[in-house]
């Protein structure tokens, strides 16, 4: 009798472990078992969702892609340069801008960096002031109006204004056209925004005329000491032909006196005239 109770559990054992698997997947087919969502004592299915945090960065994101294009200005090694923001993203400490420069004055600056939106070392350009622009630079409707650095914060460029200014009142001075309408001295005294406001057109144009007025000063002095000289060779050359004509005049009457006081004497050349004269004097002697 316990031999066959033995053979009854050992056959159930093995019934149990053939039909375990089948049990498991009906058990992980069953909705309330399947990851991602639980029943609740309704019977409703309950979705798991993101954080209102990641929802909040995503809105952040979607925004900051109209960034796309700004004009700003980032600091590198100490130096401010003009960009454009070309890619904006998010990361740890926030968004991130991709700027990519206009300039760069060597090959060890880079064409482009990502710098964070907030941080010190990125601002923003504003469009000059229409009370700073004299209507010689104002552009033409329909035209991007240009950009400038902010150069209300304190730093390089403020000292890179000041030097342009004090270049720029140097230039006007130099170059100065006579009789303009704005004193000559008062320049000195200009501030940036009188420099951008100054008449720049009607300056060069001043500066143009007065230049060609100077040229043709030279061309007509050049032009009159020419016509003085030709007229000075010409009278030359006129006194040279009047002298030998008179020395030509002087031989003949020379030969022909010689020819009364010798009447055999053969003289055809002026060579021979010389020599004769010559000899008789040395024969005085």
């Amino acid at each position: 009798e316990e031999e066959e109770e033995e053979k009854q559990i050992s056959g159930k054992q093995k019934l149990a472990a053939a039909i375990a698997p089948q049990v498991s997947r009906a058990a992980l087919s069953r909705p309330e078992m399947q990851p991602g969502a639980h029943r609740a004592q309704s019977g409703a299915v309950v979705e798991i969702t993101d954080s209102p945090d990641e929802e909040e960065t995503g809105v952040d994101l979607k925004m900051s892609q109209k960034d796309k294009g700004l004009l700003v200005e980032v600091k590198v090694n100490k130096e401010w340069y003009t960009g454009r923001v070309s890619a904006v993203e998010t990361g740890k400490q926030g968004i991130r801008w991709k700027v990519k420069f206009d300039y760069v004055p060597t090959t060890t600056t880079p064409r482009d960096r990502w710098v964070l939106k907030d941080s010190a070392d990125v601002r923003l350009m504003r469009p000059p002031s229409p009370e700073s622009q004299s209507p010689d630079t104002l552009e033409e409707e329909g035209v991007s109006a240009r950009m400038e650095p902010d150069t209300t914060q304190p730093g390089t460029s403020r000292e890179v204004t000041d030097s342009l200014v004090v270049m720029m009142r140097t230039f006007l001075r130099y170059f100065f056209p006579p009789d303009f309408r704005i004193p000559k001295d008062d320049v000195n005294n200009m501030s940036a925004e009188e420099l951008v406001a100054f008449p720049m057109k009607e300056y060069f144009q001043q500066y143009e005329l007065g230049l060609q007025s100077l040229c043709n000063s030279y061309q007509s002095r050049a032009d009159a000491r020419a016509r003085a000289v030709e007229e000075k060779s010409n009278s030359a050359e006129a006194r040279l032909r009047e002298t030998e004509e008179k020395l030509q005049k002087l031989r003949t009457n020379i030969v022909a006196l010689l020819q009364k006081v010798q009447e055999d004497i053969d003289i055809n050349t002026d060579d021979e005239l010389d020599a004769y004269i010559e000899d008789l004097l040395t024969k005085g002697d």
